[in-house]
């Protein structure tokens, strides 16, 4: 396997992920071994030290002995520890950043997991109420940023790599945390696993398949939802759902999760999120109050579109003042920002030298736009222009003093006045320069 690895990949460049433990030790002896015979082969170790253990310095010092002896770079990390829940998922995120920090350019990552690890992570998955993703458990190649995990043990028993560590008089480090079965995996390690294998000797075997048939079905399935879900994005990938109450849940749950997963990168998202969502598509008749929260991120719904925003800061309060207009003025929550020009951009009445001229971000009541032949309240004015509710307290809203001008990009207050006139010495130019994107359908665009 190992030596397959190294004829797949041009550039051999390997990191192993390198505890001290029984397999990661097999793992950097055989790619040890394989460059005697492959000397072209760039080999490098890191060890993190997560600082737990009274032997954690004693197992830095093992790895480093072992790594001079072989002549292999190691580079040693340490985790600092304030975790207080979640320890084992929270260690391994903590671990694999600084994995991820240390990889170089086309560098390749390679692990000690083996079978017994694929199947406890796969008890762990059925233990959540994972579906087909969840259950495909760990693969032999994970793309990794812009590398890869590759895991040559995968198929291999932990009695397949210890016979392995024996044969060859291999001295490895153990840490017997593993033995506390409070953790998780430790109880599905010792206490679950071990009655199964002997009920079932063919066990492990059986559940390494079922995992493999998961992944090539949630393989299959986002092929064919890559190219169904073409017919409801938009060219701004909102998710058209005006047809999903023609469709079958089934198809539509699927859409909306691969909408989430690989269109908007949140990797997680839970069943219970996906069926929340789903029920208010289908079950408030005009979904203007859909906001299911995803992580950091909302998911809302408007004019039969769903919408992934970002949540950001609230600054309806927040009253920012351009007192120089010659410099551009930057908005907060990365909403760009506004500069003056000569000739192009949004044309509006010029202020009075002695105007305050300020930025907010929230105003109410009716207000005389310019197109318009009588008064109208601002809420109207937004659904007219359709700016959807999220996007109303974003939008930069001019004032010189307390007098509202101009939401910028959208309308223009019609200022009657007695010294405003359409002369050119009356007017200028200004520009807010932002990142929102039109929709198509629905039309809000304020470059």
């Amino acid at each position: 396997m190992i030596q397959n690895i190294i004829q797949q990949n041009k550039y051999k460049l390997f990191l192993v992920a390198y505890s001290g433990g029984m397999d990661s030790t097999v793992l950097l002896h055989y790619l040890f071994t394989m460059k005697k015979y492959n000397p072209q082969i760039s080999i490098r170790a890191i060890h993190i030290n997560h600082n737990v253990q009274n032997d954690s310095k004693k197992w830095q010092t093992h790895c480093v002995n072992v790594c001079k002896e072989y002549n292999i770079p190691l580079i040693i990390e340490k985790i600092d520890i304030n975790i207080t829940k979640n320890i084992e998922e929270q260690l391994r995120i903590k671990r694999y950043n600084l994995i991820y920090k240390n990889l170089l350019d086309k560098e390749i990552l390679l692990t000690g997991h083996h079978l017994n690890d694929q199947c406890e992570t796969f008890f762990l998955a059925l233990k959540r109420g994972s579906g087909p993703t969840g259950l495909s458990a760990m693969h032999s190649e994970t793309i990794f940023g812009k590398t890869k995990i590759i895991r040559p043990f995968l198929t291999k028993t932990k009695e397949e790599i210890k016979n392995l560590a024996n044969l060859n008089k291999l001295k490895w480090i153990e840490d017997f945390t593993n033995f506390n079965t409070n953790y998780e995996r430790n109880f599905i390690r010792h206490k679950i696993l071990p009655v199964f294998e002997e009920k079932w000797p063919f066990f492990l075997k059986n559940c390494f398949r079922t995992t493999q048939i998961c992944n090539e079905e949630t393989t299959l399935k986002n092929i064919l939802l890559k190219e169904k879900i073409q017919q409801y994005l938009n060219f701004n990938e909102c998710l058209n759902i005006s047809n999903f109450k023609c469709l079958r849940k089934e198809l539509c749950v699927a859409l909306i999760r691969y909408w989430i997963i690989f269109l908007k990168n949140i990797k997680k998202v839970s069943y219970k999120n996906i069926q929340c969502i789903y029920n208010k598509i289908m079950y408030n008749q005009e979904n203007y109050n859909l906001k299911v929260i995803v992580q950091k991120n909302e998911i809302r719904c408007y004019k039969k579109f769903l919408y992934f925003v970002k949540i950001k800061k609230d600054i309806r309060n927040l009253i920012i003042f351009w007192h120089n207009t010659e410099n551009k003025l930057k908005l907060p929550n990365n909403l760009g920002y506004i500069i003056k020009n000569n000739q192009t951009g949004i044309n509006l009445p010029k202020p009075k030298n002695n105007a305050l001229i300020n930025i907010r971000f929230q105003h109410s009541g009716k207000i005389f736009i310019i197109g318009r032949h009588k008064r109208r309240n601002i809420k109207k004015i937004w659904q007219e222009h359709n700016i959807p509710p999220w996007l109303r307290n974003q939008i930069p809203l001019l004032f010189y003093n307390d007098q509202l001008i101009s939401a910028l990009g959208v309308f223009i207050v019609n200022q009657k006045t007695k010294n405003q006139d359409n002369e050119k010495k009356n007017q200028w130019y200004i520009s807010w320069i932002n990142d929102i994107r039109v929709n198509n359908g629905n039309h809000f665009l304020f470059k």
